[in-house]
């Protein structure tokens, strides 16, 4: 038997400009006493955007600058697609702070919480 998670917005949706340099990090956390597991993500640029996650804890911490993995390479990141018409729901620590880079465009995140 197939099981259906319902997602639900918990927090503010923030939006981060995208540009060819690592954007300045963001702290993103899910508002009043709901519990963060999940964030969803909206690239509406025509290139791809290459996000850093890392936890904040007891208000400490902050992603690195983003960057593409090259040739042969691995890095820490998460590649999202172009034009996004729905969001990606990734799992995320409770508060986490992010950076992005791309080439130019928006990237919308909205904390969202597993209803099911």
């Amino acid at each position: 038997m197939a099981t259906t998670s319902v997602f639900r917005p918990i927090g503010p949706t923030t939006a981060i400009t995208v540009s060819g340099s690592s954007s300045t990090a963001v702290t993103i956390s899910a508002s009043g006493n709901n519990q963060m597991d999940f964030c969803a993500f909206l690239n509406t640029a025509a290139t791809p955007v290459a996000i850093t996650i890392y936890p904040v804890v007891n208000g400490s911490g902050t992603a690195g600058a983003s960057a593409f993995p090259s040739n042969g390479t691995s890095g820490n990141v998460v590649v999202l697609g172009i034009a996004m018409q729905q969001p990606m729901v990734i799992s995320v620590p409770q508060t986490f702070s992010l950076t992005t880079i791309g080439t130019s465009g928006t990237l919308y995140v909205t904390p969202v919480g597993d209803q099911s």
